[in-house]
């Protein structure tokens, strides 16, 4: 294979669609401070076998299909592999990128994520790129509070956005940034753009002064909000908002939750949960007026694609640090005792309290802070 001669940084991320928008400030920043060089993406759904399957029941044959957001503006090249915390997995990133010479390599992490996890993708990226290739992103925020408890706490509670950039901390100079500064630069593409218009032209929603996304599934099911709650949602909102209409959203599994919520008014609500791609669903999401739904990627999709955003959020991680980043102030989350539990399986306790309390009115409150305004 012929060597790529070009100045070339390796990135990696390990992420499925939530926590991959996430990092896409640091991908931003990446091209920003370094525009003369090609950025490699290398990713897989997640370094657990578990959820990489669970991943997958909505990713489809594309194991990743969230990196055409950002090719080619971002990123140059992607490599999604189903696996690569397995030497075989890391031997076939290895031979796959062997046409590329790294310059460095950038490692995009939660702001929590543990010394062991970290020291195993350092290792891993030095097989693949090369035992004295620079690997920023690597090591993890210093606890400088004498309380290292309170001080590990500020470092896990910290909005998710701000571990990939650590890099930036790493440099030589190292480099700051604002928050107002970050951007969530996701691009659906043309297709996607113009099928959304069709689909609305075609169900006369085009012109709507109210369109309302509605997202009542998630992969781990203790971070749903009962059915329930979100039937006693919608039909107040189709009562207050009598020109408001609404699309039902998610994957091929959420289809039977679909059904349920359009029996509620099938002339209103619509429900395309596992009809529409992923490029789809954010073309569409750009001409919503809002989008509600459990905590999970498409929050942050529909966040990023200027959508506003009340999500119900699970106490399974600190307040304000999953949140969608421009809706953090309309999420709605019950506060128990028990959280953050930081269970991403299930709930310790077994009550799922959490998600199962939380009123329908104060979801509903914040719902009408929106539409309201419209």
């Amino acid at each position: 294979m012929k060597l790529n001669r070009g100045p070339a940084i390796l990135v990696f991320r390990s992420a499925a669609l939530g926590d991959f928008i996430m990092a896409v400030p640091a991908l931003a920043e990446i091209r920003n401070v370094f525009p003369n060089y090609q950025v490699i993406l290398l990713t897989t759904t997640s370094g657990s076998e578990s959820l990489r399957a669970k991943a997958a029941s909505y990713a489809g044959t594309n194991s990743t299909p969230w990196t055409s957001f950002v090719e080619p503006h971002l990123v140059d090249k992607t490599l999604s592999l189903r696996d690569v915390s397995s030497m075989r997995g890391v031997l076939i990133a290895r031979s796959e990128l062997s046409a590329y010479k790294f310059d460095f390599c950038i490692m995009l992490n939660d702001p929590g994520a543990g010394l062991e996890g970290r020291f195993k993708k350092l290792l891993m990226l030095k097989v693949i790129a090369g035992l004295f290739v620079p690997v920023l992103g690597w090591r993890r925020r210093r606890l400088s509070n004498s309380n290292r408890i309170t001080a590990h706490q500020q470092v896990v509670s910290r909005h998710h956005v701000h571990g990939p950039l650590q890099f930036l901390s790493e440099m030589t100079p190292p480099r700051k940034y604002e928050d107002k500064d970050l951007v969530f630069d996701l691009r659906p593409g043309h297709d996607a753009i113009a099928w959304a218009s069709t689909w609305l032209r075609e169900n006369h929603l085009h012109d709507r002064k109210r369109l309302v996304a509605l997202a009542p599934g998630s992969i781990q099911p203790h971070k749903r909000w009962p059915l329930e709650s979100f039937m006693s949602l919608l039909v107040s909102l189709l009562a207050r908002y009598d020109d408001a209409h609404f699309i039902v959203i998610g994957t091929p599994s959420d289809k039977e939750l679909g059904d349920v919520l359009t029996a509620v008014d099938p002339q209103r609500v619509y429900n395309l949960a596992g009809i529409t791609s992923i490029t789809q669903s954010a073309a569409l999401l750009q001409q919503c007026h809002l989008l509600v739904g459990n905590d999970g990627g498409a929050m942050h999709l529909g966040d990023a694609m200027g959508c506003k955003v009340v999500s119900i959020v699970p106490g399974i991680e600190f307040p304000d640090s999953i949140e969608p980043w421009h809706n953090k102030a309309l999420a709605v989350r019950h506060p128990i005792a028990c959280s953050p539990c930081y269970n991403f399986v299930s709930c310790p306790q077994r009550h799922n309290r959490c998600m199962t309390e939380l009123p329908v009115e104060r979801v509903l409150a914040n719902c009408s802070l929106v539409l309201d305004q419209q």
